[in-house]
């Protein structure tokens, strides 16, 4: 029989939950309660999480086109993430499978390249007059 006490699984999702609910509580974009980026602070240049605080708030408030011009990133990296919890909460062989597809190393890599050219691009010249 399987333990049903407290796993790491579900202590990663309880405390989820609760930094879910402190953003959508706490932080208005308009109170000044987000913290500032320090790579923007330090730099002036955008980091690939800029906007992030105020996309998630508008996730969690059922605003996903303004979560989009926020962060153009943040959208497709929480639904990443939620299938990388959700999925082997599912239980079945497909499940499983997808879950490897998206934790293997070539993945990853991927995940990891667009980012970094999220940051390269947002940071351009020509991206300037455009709301991320």
């Amino acid at each position: 029989m399987k333990s049903r006490g407290l796993t790491k699984r579900n202590l990663l999702v309880a405390a989820a939950a609760v930094a879910a609910l402190a953003v959508y509580i706490l932080f208005c974009e308009y109170s000044g309660a987000m913290p500032r980026c320090p790579f923007k602070w330090v730099t002036e240049l955008d980091c690939p999480g800029c906007g992030s605080q105020r996309a998630l708030h508008s996730l969690l408030h059922g605003h996903p086109m303004d979560a989009w011009g926020y962060n153009l990133i943040l959208p497709p990296v929480v639904i990443y993430l939620m299938a990388l919890v959700l999925l082997p909460l599912w239980g079945d062989r497909r499940a499983e499978r997808i879950h490897a597809a998206l934790t293997s190393p070539a993945a990853i890599w991927s995940l990891l390249g667009v980012v970094m050219a999220w940051w390269v691009l947002r940071n351009l010249p020509f991206m300037a007059g455009i709301k991320f």
